[in-house]
């Protein structure tokens, strides 16, 4: 039987338009390169997608990081597109920004059918980043955020239920939050607790111990690049963040075990880098916990957590 695949599309086109000459655009659009992902992806023929591919490009998978296409085609979604039959992969870009040299792209995806003769429902949030490298729009970042289809194990998490799967939905659900510093890719994988009107600051976190600020499995931050954190410098790679609540200063720090549960396995002696801040009291409520990176111009971006009425920032600076 012949695998046929269908493919929605909503891309606003005015959001394609750019501020510029007609000289200064890139010899393909953007358009162009999310068409070429969701063909490649349902041909199963992931080659074409190279040449839109920048040399540093990372691609992530719910929390784990490769550092090639190559790689991630062997990974365990790249294996259930090749194994599966009768399958299908839809997109729906529900959101599109586009400038001059930069344009991220975030939608919904679904791929199911049979492997193995057992049915295969993965579906999840996919993040496109794309940026102008060699007068073509070439893709830097590629975000696979995935569903579960099965009951979660973590107890902790039940209580809630979807209402698209009937299933319990996390309380501290998986999460991500990514931006530049110049040219130098931040990336951070956190849970997400909310509030739900529990004590949170002195009570559920408590001051002056080592916090893995998310829930779960410690908080990861990865730069694609060497950066410098408080006039430290910070190899490219993968890291654990944790801080050290206080009532009046925090202690933010950045580790090389980043692969633990909470802070189970923290070691000072891995210590990165260490800050001291000054948390913001915020005039509204956060109920998620919430991490940003937001760009602030000369190759540096604020990093940035905010939950119930507090924010902790800090500052990254490409080198």
């Amino acid at each position: 039987m012949k695998k046929k695949l269908f493919t929605t599309l909503i891309l606003a086109a005015t959001a394609l338009m750019y501020a510029c000459d007609d000289s200064a655009k890139p010899k393909n659009t953007v358009n162009e390169v999310l068409q070429l992902f969701v063909s490649s992806v349902n041909d199963k023929n992931l080659e074409p997608l190279n040449a839109v591919f920048s040399s540093k490009a990372k691609i992530y998978e719910q929390g784990s990081v490769d550092d090639s296409w190559e790689h991630y085609r062997d990974g365990h979604l790249g294996k259930e597109i090749e194994e599966m039959q009768n399958i299908t992969f839809s997109i729906d870009v529900a959101e599109s920004l586009v400038n001059k040299e930069m344009a991220l792209l975030r939608g919904n995806y679904l791929i199911q059918g049979k492997m193995h003769d057992q049915q295969i429902n993965s579906d999840g949030l996919v993040t496109l980043s794309l940026q102008v490298e060699d007068e073509m729009w070439k893709i830097i970042h590629l975000q696979f955020s995935r569903g579960c289809k099965k009951a979660t194990t973590d107890h902790a998490a039940h209580g809630t239920t979807s209402e698209d799967t009937g299933m319990p939905k996390p309380k501290s659900p998986k999460t991500s939050a990514m931006g530049n510093a110049g040219d130098t890719h931040i990336h951070i994988d956190y849970s997400s607790p909310s509030v739900r009107g529990r004590t949170i600051w002195g009570g559920l976190v408590e001051y002056n111990k080592v916090w893995a600020t998310g829930a779960h499995r410690a908080t990861a931050i990865n730069f694609s690049e060497d950066v410098e954190i408080n006039n430290t410098k910070v190899l490219a790679g993968k890291y654990g963040f944790f801080t050290i609540p206080g009532e009046k200063e925090w202690t933010l720090i950045i580790n090389e075990n980043w692969d633990q549960h909470m802070s189970d396995d923290y070691d000072k002696n891995l210590d990165v880098v260490r800050v001291k801040v000054k948390p913001e009291v915020l005039s509204e409520n956060q109920e998620s916990l919430t991490y940003s990176v937001t760009e602030i111009g000369d190759a540096q971006a604020t990093v940035s957590m905010a939950w119930e009425k507090l924010k902790i920032s800090f500052k990254v600076k490409a080198l």
